[in-house]
């Protein structure tokens, strides 16, 4: 659920409980592509949630539930609730106190607004919520994370793909920054990617190797791809599965 694709959509990314306009969601890249056939003989899979996302609003979200249940019988919803914070801090200034607190709170309300939703689908599929706050809690999450940070510091192709990635998204989206801001902005940007990856790896470890999103990932994708060779192994085990979604 990368940073690079926030659109605010009021307070958590939702207007309302239920959609009024109708898309169709479908299979935009598949990451590694030869893992495309086969993809629902996983078994399960998880949803990654941007918050205050306009891909996150309820009509998109009923298509993503429809394309995972004709597909998986369970599904981890997968919150993106503590790593917004960074997301907050970087482009409105926020206190990381406040950041933090302000971004649990969209994670509540999130869940709170769309329990409906999933629950609609609940005859085909089992869908769970799970958030960030709760799995970088584990103990897996600190060895992960420790694992990326030091290949992201060690591998010079790395670290200059992450910050490429987010050097990139700010240059197009932010306006006319002062490279001071920018320098920070892209630093915030391979923070946030680097607790995000730690948390996939977790969730590999457990099982749900995976990820479907309506986006792309960059990076991660370069990863799963085998271009990062020396990445840790959980995350070039993950499959990613971007969505295209479509008014119908």
């Amino acid at each position: 659920m990368p940073p690079y694709e926030q659109t605010p959509v009021g307070i958590s990314g939702i207007s309302e409980n239920q959609p009024k306009t109708s898309y169709k969601a479908s299979v935009d890249l598949v990451s590694p592509s030869a893992r495309r056939t086969g993809l629902a003989d996983q078994g399960q899979c998880f949803l990654g949630v941007s918050l205050e996302s306009g891909n996150f609003a309820p009509g998109k979200i009923a298509a993503m539930l429809r394309w995972i249940a004709r597909r998986f019988p369970r599904c981890t919803v997968l919150v993106g609730d503590s790593i917004h914070r960074i997301t907050l801090a970087s482009t409105r200034g926020l206190p990381e106190d406040e950041a933090l607190s302000r971004a649990l709170a969209l994670g509540d309300r999130f869940i709170a607004d769309t329990r409906a939703l999933f629950a609609a689908e609940r005859e085909q599929t089992e869908f769970t919520f799970l958030r960030c706050s709760e799995v970088q809690r584990w103990d897996s999450y600190a060895k992960q994370h420790r694992s990326l940070t030091d290949y992201h510091r060690a591998d010079r192709n790395f670290r200059e793909s992450v910050d490429a990635f987010g050097r990139s998204f700010h240059t197009r989206h932010s306006g006319q920054l002062a490279e001071a801001d920018l320098e920070r902005r892209v630093e915030m940007s391979a923070q946030y990617f680097l607790e995000e990856s730690a948390i996939f790896a977790c969730l590999v470890q457990e099982g749900l190797s995976v990820m479907v999103y309506p986006g792309s990932f960059g990076t991660l994708s370069e990863i799963t791809d085998g271009r990062h060779p020396d990445a840790p192994e959980e995350l070039r085990r993950l499959t990613v599965v971007s969505l295209d979604l479509r008014r119908r």
